[in-house]
């Protein structure tokens, strides 16, 4: 998997936001779902302020100072995924699973370790492919920044997780979704006063005008509204 490596081991004890995502297993053998998994990390690790710490198959591990910058990076990833998987279904989906936990990271022996290292190998396995979990610790210091929807998260598949430990999803899916509803319904608006628009400056298209002349007279009225809108 072609993915860099960017940072350099510190042997330093800290605590910090860690972020691990696994590809999940794909339908068919094509490299593209492959190839765009690791430009989708690469680019969205760095655009969140965030190192890649290892690359061990599919399986990344990324280091954030912010918890807010990790969540944000996650919902991100999962997006770009969906939007290819929207426009490649030929040539296999791509599914992944994130966790991000706050926690004890250091490098030792030539690998990190660690509680964040050591509870993120245990809880990736059971996450659902194409959702993000965090702990109660992320959620603890996201929860009034960034206007989520969090879902407590009971399974099973986690019994082997540490007592007390709270685990929560992050309602990704609803985010895109309204500003998906959202852009579109504008987008209506603005088309229906560009039309409103023509009409009352009485140039509206003609009967008998082709229907390309029709969209072409629209889409520069709607052009026009724009530019307006904007000075």
């Amino acid at each position: 998997m072609n993915i860099p490596v960017t940072t350099t081991p510190n042997p330093v004890r800290r605590r910090s936001t860690l972020l691990g995502c696994e590809m999940g297993p794909l339908p068919s053998s094509s490299h593209g779902p492959q190839e765009r998994y690791a430009e989708v990390l690469s680019s969205r690790v760095a655009h969140h302020d965030g190192v890649v710490l290892s690359v061990a198959g599919t399986l990344v591990f990324a280091e954030f100072g912010e918890a807010a910058n990790a969540v944000n990076c996650a919902i991100s990833i999962q997006e770009q995924f969906a939007q290819y998987n929207k426009l490649h279904l030929d040539e296999g989906i791509i599914g992944a699973k994130l966790g991000i936990h706050y926690g004890e990271l250091f490098f030792a022996d030539g690998e990190y370790k660690g509680g964040s290292v050591d509870l993120l190998n245990v809880l990736l396995p059971g996450i659902p492919v194409g959702k993000v979990y965090v702990m109660g610790d992320v959620y603890a210091r996201v929860r009034v920044h960034l206007h989520l929807k969090f879902e407590a998260v009971r399974n099973k598949e986690l019994a082997s997780l540490p007592d007390g430990k709270e685990i929560f999803s992050v309602d990704w899916e609803a985010v895109t979704g309204n500003l998906e509803a959202s852009l579109k319904r504008l987008s209506e608006d603005d088309l229906q006063r560009a039309t409103s628009l023509t009409s009352k400056l009485g140039i509206a298209p003609s009967k008998r005008a082709s229907p390309i002349v029709m969209i072409f007279m629209l889409l520069f009225i709607f052009i026009l509204f724009k530019i307006l809108k904007w000075l």
